[in-house]
């Protein structure tokens, strides 16, 4: 005969019918609790001990410490039975630093991350450097604010274009790094009406292709392009005029002809603060004692105020020098008056 649980209260036994139900009925209640605190009041029994880990669906919210909230998130994502497929995911803020074990995870995880619709805030940086996260062609996100991809891969549709930013309609802040890959998209199309700050750091992660990044952010403010590895390249354009555009920096630390930068910096004619590293500026030296600067800088018909970053090269550069690069850049200005700061 089964035996029945039971406890002692004031005295007299008592059935423990709660434990007695089913593990599906067990795991249907825990679904509507948040998950950090199921997983917490799975000690008080040893057969809730481990069957948290079988929850198909998960539930986040913030709380106290981000340290602590995505050790919280860690913890819970390691020790799940993966067997058991996950169906609904619910949190606000999602940090994630994967190594090249997470590859061993299920792809609906993935999915459900980029199809989940009360995320604000997400971070997913892939440590590994001979695996990266393959991306769906659309992200599915529309409570998403801030938005940090390392080492991704986009998904090529049959255009061999990618546009993944349109659906999430509310984000503001775009970082992508490292996600240009031999096996990634070709063009790589950064659409969306929201977009006010975008930094692009050391995109491209292949030298056996040229790709394409085309920005269509009508309402970008900030734009930040900083390269540093030696097989850095690739073609930017934009299909707006960018007439909010506040501030803009570069910082290319690749060796380039200048051309290639000034047509960058043509795509933000419109900014009100420029700021150039000193590595760039290095950049238009070399060609200008090599007499190869035969094109005109850009037209900067809002220009308040150029900034001159100071990098460990700086020595190499004098001060006669970083003024006539300056002459050059600032030649087409509507205004004289360009406040010249170096920092």
């Amino acid at each position: 005969m089964e035996k029945k649980r039971r406890r002692k209260s004031g005295g007299r036994n008592e059935e423990d019918r709660l434990s007695d139900l089913p593990d599906g009925v067990l795991l249907y209640i825990m679904e509507f609790l948040p998950t950090r605190q199921v997983v917490q009041n799975s000690v008080l029994s040893k057969r809730w001990k481990n069957l948290w880990k079988s929850l198909s669906t998960l539930s986040f919210k913030p709380f106290y410490g981000i340290r602590k909230y995505n050790k919280s998130l860690s913890h819970i994502f390691s020790n799940r039975d993966h067997s058991v497929p996950l169906h609904n995911l619910h949190l606000t803020k999602l940090t994630l630093s994967i190594d090249f074990k997470f590859k061993e995870m299920p792809n609906s995880f993935v999915s459900l991350i980029f199809n989940c619709q009360s995320l604000t805030f997400l971070d997913l940086f892939i440590s590994s450097s001979c695996f990266s996260l393959k991306l769906p062609p659309c992200l599915l996100l529309p409570s998403l604010k801030t938005l940090n991809l390392s080492n991704i891969t986009f998904t090529a549709r049959d255009n061999d274009c990618v546009e993944p930013f349109s659906t999430s309609t509310s984000l503001t802040t775009l970082v992508l790094r490292h996600s240009l890959h031999h096996h990634s998209a070709q063009t790589l199309c950064i659409s969306n009406p929201t977009i006010s700050t975008l930094k692009l750091e050391n995109m491209v992660h292949s030298n056996t292709f040229i790709p394409k990044i085309v920005l269509s952010v009508p309402n970008l403010s900030s734009f930040t392009l900083e390269n540093s590895h030696s097989s850095m390249c690739y073609e930017l354009s934009s299909t707006c005029h960018l007439p909010f555009l506040k501030e803009v920096k570069i910082d290319n630390r690749v060796r380039v002809h200048s051309s290639i930068i000034i047509n960058w910096l043509a795509l933000f004619c419109n900014v009100r603060t420029l700021t150039l590293s000193s590595h760039t500026l290095y950049i238009f030296l070399k060609d200008f004692y090599l007499g190869t600067m035969d094109i005109q800088p850009p037209y900067f018909g809002r220009l308040k105020t150029f900034k001159i970053e100071m990098g460990f090269n700086s020595y190499m550069i004098s001060e006669d020098e970083v003024n006539t690069v300056l002459e050059y850049l600032v030649q087409n200005c509507e205004t004289t008056n360009v406040d010249v700061i170096e920092c």
